[in-house]
Parts: structure tokens; C-alpha cells; sequence
């Protein structure tokens, strides 16, 4: 017998047309690309879009616990020096409450236009909430990405894209903005970024060509694309340039690794000088997981940690070892490790004997939008309990549940 979910999921699919009348698929309107929901905290959230140069646009939001009438709004600009991105600042908001949201341009509407998100609960707060992970989407290979329904139909609190988000595998801005506009209107992946606050790294493809390393001439044009196109909350520090930051939701914290702006060449030697994310980085990292007081820690870079034979910290053994002592030496406890770039999702455990302390789970959660499988991840953290705990699920693309694990805190800790 089908439960609920999978009913809902057989009945999305079955509404999506075959990839060989693409013709006669649902469009969006061609005025805007987005929404998109960035980063939202307990009391503000980015609404990101772009609508051409000198836009007028409305967007108007209320609480779904507010009557009909109780509407803020705002008018937010396109900023020239950005592309004419618009990033607009819904402020006012309340913890772990549900907003919806629509975008007037020119004075007209569009359900395509409009969305809803929920509010994280207060820094620090106790909860229970769902998360998506998901990375590598090739439009021009797969304009039909029918595995965002089922994501959606997760009813995720928010979703990471960690990484080949597009393969535009080029340092060039306008290249990277065509590719980016290209992929936010597959009209699967756009019905989830306009619903779910979204979160992203980079990976090789796109801030550069394949295996793309800190050597890499204009990648400097890379990084300021990457800011305009997405609604972070912050990229690199005031010393250090990257795309790497951190966030929090309830009590759980997200560090976003970028693997990529200072990363030594795969091919060079693999000794105490190869870096993958760069000392300054690694100092930012090691310091911001000493100061966590989370429950969890949540670590997360294109980057596997072993499955990548020639492209991962496998091969990078000096930082690999170096981010292991100091999780176990500092007795760090609760951080598990997201990535993909492979093309497949697995869960894999690198055993306390290999990292000196508990064992570490790495959820790969890669070809959402390139792969055969369609597949994705989802995490479950539930704070609440007396022993928190996080359920980790990969889900393919035929709606067929591939793993289902539950951890305890208790499981991640140095004894």
C-alpha cells in the first residue's frame, strides 16, 4: 500500500510532461528570472530577482497568521554595479513563522512570481525542522529536472546547493549570469528556490573549468558573479576573499567550505604544504567550531572527503588529517560532513580509527540535475529530544527512498 508521500509524489510526477514535448511544458513569464528565497533569519529574510535594468518592483508579504489585510511592502532597487540583481530585505519578522510573499513588476502579477517560506526559530532555540541537500544541475544536458517536485514535496525548512550548480565552467561573469538565468528557469528547480530559502557553494564548474584550483586566472570575476547570483549572508571575510561563511538555524550551525578559491592543484605533491581551503580559511573554520555552542555542526563543500579518487581531500591527506585532529582533538562533538560532485548519493563513515575520534558521516548528495538516478538528500534535525538526533534520507529521482539512518548526538561525541 502507498503511503501519503508517495501518492503526492506519483501524482507530481504524473503531471510532468515527457522531455520529448519540452515545447509544451509550463513556461514562466519571460519578464523576470526568480524568486528566489535566500537567507532568512528569525526576524528578516533576501528575496533575490532579476527583472532587466530599472525594474519596478512591489514586493508585498505578510504573516499566513496576520488577516489578509495586515500587508507590508517594499520597493527595492536593481543595483547596476551588480549586475541589476535586486536583493530585497523583508524585515520586521517573527520567529518559526510562515510568510507568504508575492512580486508585482510593472504593476503586473504572476502566480510564478509568488511564494512562502518559514522563519528559523530564535538563535539558539530548540526545533525541529527538515533539511535539503542537492548539487550538480546541467540544463543544457537535463532541462527537464523533475526530482525538485519530489524535493519539494519534503516540505524542507531550507536546501543547500553545495556546488556545479550550473557547468558554465568558464571565470567569465556574463557566461556565468546566462548560465545561472538558464537553469533558474527550469521550471522545476524555480518552483523550489521561490518556496525554499536557499543556500549555496560553489564547486569547480561553476567558478571555473573542471578541477578548477587557487591558480586559477580570473577567478576573481568568478567570486563577484557567485555574490551577485545568490542571496548568502556574507562571502569570505574582510581579509580573506572566498565564498565561504557561516549560519545558524535554531541550534544547529552551517559552515559553507569553499574548496575551490584556495585550493592547492589537485596534481601537486601530496605533502604538509598542500592546502584545500587555504590556512585562513581553515583558521576561520577551526575557530568558528570551538565557538559553536550548536547541538550539531554541519560542514559542507563540493568536496568529498574519500569517494573522489583525484579531486577531493583524498588527495589532500595534510588538511584532511589536519580537519580531523581538529574536530576529535578539541572534543567537538555533533559535526557531520555534506558534499557531492560524484554524480551519485551515498552515505559514507569514516570510522573513528581513521579520524582518531567518533566516526564522522558524510552524506554525498550529488546529480539532482546530472545523473541517471536523480537523486538528493534530506536531513532531519530534531533538537527537542533529550538525545538530539538527525535522520538522513537519499531519495532518486523515481520517488524510491534509498537510505533512511538515524543518528544520536550521543553517537558524535569524543569519549
Amino acid at each position: 500500500m502507498k503511503t501519503a508521500s508517495q501518492v503526492l509524489v506519483a501524482t507530481l510526477l504524473l503531471a510532468l510532461p515527457s522531455t520529448t514535448i519540452a515545447q509544451e511544458r509550463a513556461s514562466l513569464p519571460p519578464e523576470m528570472v526568480g524568486p528566489m528565497v535566500g537567507h532568512v533569519s528569525s526576524t528578516d529574510a533576501t528575496i533575490w530577482l532579476y527583472a532587466g535594468e530599472n525594474p519596478q518592483v512591489v514586493v508585498q508579504y505578510r504573516s499566513l497568521a496576520d488577516s489578509p489585510d495586515r500587508v507590508q511592502a517594499v520597493r527595492p532597487k536593481a543595483d547596476p554595479a551588480a549586475h541589476n540583481a535586486i536583493k530585497a530585505q523583508l524585515t520586521g519578522l517573527k520567529p518559526a513563522t510562515t510568510y507568504e510573499y508575492g512580486i508585482s513588476l510593472g504593476g503586473k502579477q504572476d502566480d510564478a512570481w509568488r511564494g512562502q517560506f518559514t522563519t528559523p526559530p530564535a538563535p539558539g532555540e530548540p526545533s525541529r525542522f527538515k533539511l535539503a541537500v542537492a548539487s550538480c544541475m546541467d540544463q543544457s544536458v537535463n532541462p527537464v529536472q523533475s526530482a525538485w517536485y519530489l524535493l519539494l514535496a519534503e516540505k524542507p525548512a531550507l536546501e543547500l546547493l553545495i556546488g556545479d550548480n550550473v557547468y558554465a565552467n568558464t571565470t567569465d561573469r556574463e557566461l556565468l549570469w546566462t548560465k545561472h538565468r538558464e537553469q533558474r528557469r527550469v521550471v522545476e528547480f524555480a518552483a523550489v528556490l521561490r518556496n525554499v530559502p536557499t543556500y549555496a557553494m560553489w564547486d569547480d564548474h561553476d567558478s571555473g573549468p573542471n578541477n578548477s584550483d587557487g591558480t586559477l586566472p580570473g577567478k576573481e570575476k568568478s567570486l563577484v558573479a557567485f555574490k551577485e547570483l545568490f542571496a548568502n549572508p556574507s562571502a569570505g571575510t574582510s581579509e580573506t576573499p572566498g565564498a565561504f561563511y557561516k549560519f545558524s538555524w535554531g541550534d544547529v550551525d552551517f559552515f559553507m567550505l569553499d574548496g575551490r578559491y584556495h585550493r592547492s592543484p589537485d596534481e601537486a605533491p601530496n605533502d604538509d604544504s598542500k592546502r584545500m581551503l587555504g590556512d585562513a580559511q581553515f583558521k576561520w573554520l577551526a575557530d568558528g567550531l570551538r565557538q559553536s555552542t550548536a547541538k550539531f555542526k554541519v560542514l559542507a563543500s563540493g568536496s568529498t572527503l574519500m569517494a573522489s579518487t583525484d579531486d577531493g581531500w583524498r588527495v589532500y591527506d595534510f588538511d584532511r588529517k589536519r580537519l580531523y585532529q581538529t574536530i576529535m582533538g578539541q572534543k567537538i562533538s555533533g559535526v557531520i560532513y555534506l558534499s557531492g560532485d560524484i554524480h551519485r548519493c551515498q552515505l559514507d563513515v569514516h570510522s573513528a580509527g581513521e579520524t582518531g575520534g567518533y566516526p564522522l558521516y558524510e552524506v554525498i548528495s550529488s546529480g539532482i540535475g546530472k545523473s541517471k538516478t536523480q537523486g538528493f538528500a534530506t536531513i532531519e534535525f530534531d533538537t527537542t529530544e533529550k538525545d538530539p538526533s538527525l535522520r538522513i534520507k537519499i531519495i532518486h529521482g523515481d520517488a524510491t527512498t534509498r537510505l533512511d539512518r538515524t543518528l544520536r548526538l550521543s553517537e558524535l561525541q569524543v569519549r
